[in-house]
């Protein structure tokens, strides 16, 4: 698998982690994450299945957004996969499309139903570019047209985003709403518009980022280090989190790690044979 990370300019960087173009046979299971992705595949199409039998699916063609996830999406490529991926920040996606995030929450949802015949344009763009950077480029001109500076989040909305996601703060949602003197039903309103779950399954979710991060740089002898580290109130408390969003016990995925490495670059994404 060739894997290349691109980090946008200025004002891009506010509300993009990174631009990624991912080349090899893309087939595997994507883990949740904390925030929605945007994708333009460049050769064949991609299968996103919708039961785990493998059996039933959809074709992604061209392009697609795919909402933030709460559980674990099998998916194949037709082929030799190359594709450009957005990896929004927590709460960049919402300055970029015109709805709340949780009509996303859990769907891919094609492009060109979104940005019309700008899509295929771009799309187009991309075929015809001759080096990497020019199509980096291309993916950025294509954001910024898009971003919408007068959506900007609620303040306090912002400020919780960044208590959840700092590791080292242990506060609770309702902690949390005392603080910011907000109750804890408009916050709820408002992380479901501007991120696509709530405040408690973002934390979550986060705190299962945190827990694949660090099971993919460590041995598998020092998984019970991991739950103390995460304050998990005991082993099983730490095992049923982990089951609960992965389908697997937190020594099924150190194993996968020591038998595939690219899970040590791409901690969420588990290829398949």
């Amino acid at each position: 698998m060739i894997y290349q990370k691109h980090i946008p300019k200025f004002p891009l960087d506010n509300y993009i982690d990174s631009i990624v173009f991912i080349e090899g046979n893309n087939k595997g299971t994507g883990l949740p994450k904390t925030a929605m992705s945007l994708v333009f595949n460049l050769e064949d199409s991609f299968k996103l299945f919708t039961d785990k039998q493998f059996s039933q699916y959809i074709d992604y063609k061209k392009h697609w957004v795919a909402g933030l996830q709460t559980k674990p999406t099998n998916v194949e490529s037709y082929g030799l996969s190359k594709m450009l991926v957005v990896q929004f920040k927590t709460l960049g996606a919402f300055l970029f499309l015109n709805d709340p995030l949780h009509y996303y929450t859990n769907y891919y949802i094609p492009l060109d139903s979104i940005f019309k015949k700008e899509a295929d344009e771009t799309w187009e763009q991309l075929q015809e570019a001759k080096s990497l950077n020019e199509k980096f480029l291309i993916i950025e001109n294509f954001l910024y047209r898009k971003l919408l500076t007068n959506k900007l989040p609620n303040k306090k909305l912002i400020s919780t985003i960044e208590i959840l996601l700092d590791n080292k703060v242990n506060l609770s949602i309702n902690e949390i709403c005392k603080q910011l003197n907000i109750s804890r039903k408009h916050l709820n309103d408002l992380s479901k518009e501007y991120v696509g779950v709530s405040p408690k399954m973002l934390s979550s979710l986060n705190r299962l980022q945190t827990t694949l991060k660090t099971i993919s740089s460590s041995r598998t002898e020092k998984l019970t280090d991991v739950a103390y580290k995460l304050e998990y109130f005991d082993q099983a408390h730490f095992i049923n989190d982990f089951k609960r969003f992965t389908y697997l016990k937190p020594t099924e995925y150190a194993r996968l790690v020591e038998a595939k490495q690219s899970l040590k670059i791409v901690p969420h994404f588990i290829p398949f044979e």
